[in-house]
């Protein structure tokens, strides 16, 4: 709560010093007000010679709380008081300052469309210098002036009740969360997100950043703010809430996602309610010492009222109003002219850069003093990239801050009772089940009814080959489930309390309201029938087409349900069939010798510039996996999603197998504790070498000389293309782009190399099954399982093993191509996480890494992802 002084400032001409003692009158005159403790007044006299003027001008306008603007024709015409009532003007719109004009002389300021806007003072703008006794004026002035600090001084100390600030700051089912925490609040956990923003024809036009939205209400004064359920609608009205009282308004949150809210029914007249609920907000509140333009309507879960025209009219008497929706659509009302006063806004899913912003916050959250962990961060970043689905392509889960703190918090702490039957992430999505039903109070003996009612949803769904049920399958669904099943509650009732769950589409169909759900509970029924031969054949039909992404989904949570060791040995035989025609590749001397060849050609790795920190490097990854997210949702948008978008046999074989060892990555993770040892051994073996023989096939493709020469001549090709826009000091020669296009081409070859070899690593890799992936890379015992052995160290264990590290790369059998992935591996360690002076002398020395002398930025490394 504010409790500083008000801040005064005086702007006026400063012409002749004319208008100097007017303004020292007025200064003398109100003086008492400042004595009192009222006001602060500030105008240019008291800035000392020598002080650089006008940032001190600026700096006490931008603080100011009221504006006293001396009217006169100099006033008008003088640059400097244009810009001092322009900005005046822009922060009343931002801030809600107070702008008072004082016409002190005679002058055409009605002329000036923003002054004559203002109620000018004296009393109907009579120039001061037209007052016999100026006094009279002044006083005219002061009495207006005083009710303006009355009326602000008591706005600003009017105090929210404690309860409500509890409300305002309450993180609600993560407030006991945090295992280093005692309690954790809003404030602790908040960022900020992006919001798409639609022009009034509900078309999307841009996107901007949440901490910009209260500059918009201010502006646009109306705005509607949609988002799913738990994308943050409510916690960003409670952002708005507190941001609009610190600029001296007074916000008033309505929730109609029930028919009461703090007690108070939500029926009967809109200004009762609003009323209402401001006593019910604010302490001791004299609403009749309160312009109504200050009141500011935040109303949430607006779609629930059955009263939306009724209210949207009462509403829109208030200057700023926001309205919060689950959809932009959701003003659905016969009066088109009440919804066109608004400017619609929609909650984004959080990007990586954000995702990263919030773990970082939840890791760094302590009682205690600590410091950044990128061990913390990057274990939660894997997992909740794999919660989320990322992994597997666009994902199942919405990337909202509920899912990802509720996520991180399922697997440190315990929400529910375990079912030994689900694994980690497995039970992650059952406890965010479990909270949906729990929230719309499911009594625990209950909570199998629903259950099994959503199992059999998911079922019908599945069976009838689509993602949905009109309404029609849906009726025939509920008959069919009734006959079959006992159902003690009221199905009404039942249906109500699966809101969150089950959506009911603009065209009457029903569906599960995000895609995890229907995998989850798909996977469930099957599971739950693994002896009938459909269900079998079922299973098999799955598992053999991974590449298309709802059976990937599927296969994970059938291995969370089920025990079934034939899943695991189908999978097998599955990975062991794909490119089985060549063998697992080696990366050795005699394998890679004609790539060994063109070393000199591939770029070599360099340590970061010590001016490049960890938290920087991190930032430009982190910007580059923004822009890599979002093109693969654009795409995604444009193509169809499975076997339709595979142009040919290559295609698809490449497709299933990254899908193939994404699943068995999946279940690795998720069973590493459950699963025994010979079978993860066994996995994590078959799914490393369906990479290895790609990269074989891959070795074999490039090791032709009519591939390369055919390849370097289209880069050639590309280049002279270049080259007819280039000056002609800047063209190259033939021979000297025949160089540049073999560079190329080698480099190329020798990232996607590179890029295998970390796709199995981000696949398999986990810091959970170091043993396992140490011992089958060890009996293994070439370069290529050297590397994926140090590089799930490195990765998960943020192990750096610089002595085997040295000692292997001087192998003999240890070939170039080897030697450089293990140099470039290092290096992003190196740029990643904060190496000390020592170790770095270290990996120089003992690695034979150089150092990067020069301040530069090297190329973002395109990784391997199919």
């Amino acid at each position: 709560m504010q409790t500083s002084k008000l801040k005064l400032f005086i702007s006026y001409s400063h012409v002749d010093n004319l208008n100097e003692p007017y303004i020292d009158n007025f200064y003398n005159y109100i003086s008492p007000f400042e004595k009192n403790g009222l006001i602060e007044i500030w105008y240019d006299k008291k800035i000392s010679p020598g002080d650089d003027f006008q940032n001190i001008i600026d700096s006490n306008l931008e603080t100011s709380d009221i504006i006293c603007q001396f009217i006169s024709k100099d006033f008008l015409i003088s640059n400097s008081c244009i810009s001092e009532k322009n900005k005046a003007i822009e922060l009343k719109n931002k801030k809600n300052v107070k702008i008072l004009p004082i016409i002190l002389s005679t002058c055409l300021w009605k002329e000036d469309n923003e002054i004559s806007k203002l109620l000018a003072l004296p009393t109907d703008g009579k120039p001061v210098t037209d007052f016999e006794d100026q006094t009279k004026a002044w006083d005219n002035v002061s009495t207006r002036l005083k009710e303006i600090i009355n009326i602000e001084n008591y706005i600003r100390n009017v105090k929210v009740k404690d309860n409500f600030k509890d409300f305002l700051n309450n993180a609600e089912m993560l407030t006991k969360a945090h295992r280093n925490k005692e309690e954790v609040y809003l404030n602790d956990i908040y960022i900020h997100t992006e919001l798409e923003e639609f022009d009034r024809l509900k078309d999307y036009c841009d996107t901007i950043n949440s901490k910009d939205i209260l500059d918009v209400l201010l502006k646009e004064e109306k705005i509607t703010i949609s988002g799913e359920g738990q994308s943050g609608k409510t916690t960003l009205c409670k952002k708005i809430y507190c941001e609009l009282r610190k600029l001296n308004y007074v916000p008033v949150y309505i929730s109609f996602k029930s028919s009461t809210f703090l007690g108070e029914k939500l029926t009967g007249k809109t200004s009762n309610i609003i009323f209402k609920l401001l006593k019910k907000q604010y302490i001791n509140i004299e609403l009749e010492k309160i312009n109504q333009n200050r009141i500011v309507p935040i109303i949430d879960d607006f779609h629930y009222t059955n009263n939306k025209e009724k209210h949207l009219k009462e509403f829109l008497k208030y200057r700023l109003c926001t309205i919060v929706i689950d959809d932009i659509f959701s003003l659905n009302i016969n009066d088109v002219a009440l919804t066109s006063s608004f400017k619609s806004y929609r909650i984004k899913e959080l990007k990586p850069s954000l995702r990263n912003e919030l773990i970082k916050k939840w890791n760094r959250l302590t009682d205690k003093n600590g410091k950044t962990d990128y061990f913390d961060i990057d274990r939660n970043t894997d997992l909740i990239n794999t919660t989320l689905g990322k992994n597997l392509g666009k994902g199942i889960m919405p990337a909202y801050p509920f899912f990802i703190l509720s996520t991180i918090m399922t697997y440190e702490t315990y929400m529910v009772p375990l079912d030994q039957e689900i694994t980690s992430q497995g039970y992650c999505y059952q406890a965010f089940i479990t909270f949906y039903l729990r929230n719309r109070d499911v009594k625990n003996d209950e909570i199998d009814i629903y259950i099994n009612y959503l199992t059999e949803f998911a079922s019908y769904i599945f069976e009838s080959k689509k993602d949905y049920l009109d309404k029609n399958e849906f009726s025939k669904f509920r008959t069919e489930y009734s006959d079959k099943y006992n159902l003690p509650i009221n199905e009404k009732e039942l249906l109500e309390n699966l809101t969150d769950i089950i959506t009911k589409s603009s065209f009457n169909s029903y569906s599960f309201t995000y895609p995890y759900l229907f995998y989850f509970f798909v996977a469930k029924s099957i599971s739950e029938n693994p002896e009938l031969a459909k269900e079998k054949k079922t299973i098999s039909k799955i598992l053999k087409n991974l590449h298309v992404n709802e059976n990937a989904y599927i296969a994970i949570f059938l291995t969370h349900h089920s025990r079934n060791n034939e899943i695991f040995k189908e999978i097998e035989d599955i990975s062991s069939s794909l490119f089985n025609r060549y063998k697992p590749a080696k990366l050795t001397k005699d394998e890679t010798s004609f790539i060994d060849e063109q070393a000199h050609n591939i770029i070599n790795a360099i340590l970061p510039h010590n001016n490049a920190t960890p938290e920087k490097n991190r930032t430009q990854k982190l910007s580059f996996e923004d822009e890599l997210e979002q093109s693969n949702e654009e795409y995604q948008e444009f193509t169809k999603e499975g076997e339709d978008e595979i142009a040919n046999d290559l295609s698809k074989d490449l497709r299933r197998a990254i899908k193939t060892v994404e699943v068995i990555g999946c279940i690795i993770r998720n069973r590493s504790g459950s699963i025994e040892k010979m079978k993860l051994h066994n996995l994590f073996l078959e799914g490393m070498n369906v990479h290895l023989r790609i990269l074989s096939s891959f070795c074999e493709l490039i090791r032709e000389e009519d591939n390369q020469k055919y390849t370097i001549e289209i880069i050639s090709e590309r280049l002279n293309k270049l080259d007819e826009n280039l000056p002609p000091h800047h063209k190259k020669s033939e021979e000297e782009k025949r160089k540049i296009a073999n560079k190329i081409f080698w480099n190329l070859d020798f990232f996607i190399i590179y890029g295998i070899i970390d796709k199995i690593i981000q696949s398999l890799g986990c810091d959970k099954i170091i043993e396992i992936s140490n011992n089958v890379c060890d009996e293994i015992n070439n370069p290529a399982s050297f590397l994926i052995k140090h590089g799930i160290t490195i990765r998960y264990n943020k192990e750096l093993q610089i002595n085997e590290l040295s000692k292997k790369i001087d192998d003999k059998d240890f070939s170039e191509v080897a030697r450089k992935i293990t140099n470039f591996m290092i290096v992003e360690y190196c740029s990643l996480n904060p190496i000390n002076y020592r170790d770095r002398q270290k990996i120089k020395t003992k690695l034979k890494i150089p150092d990067n002398k020069i301040k530069r930025n090297i190329s973002k490394i395109k990784k391997y992802n199919g």
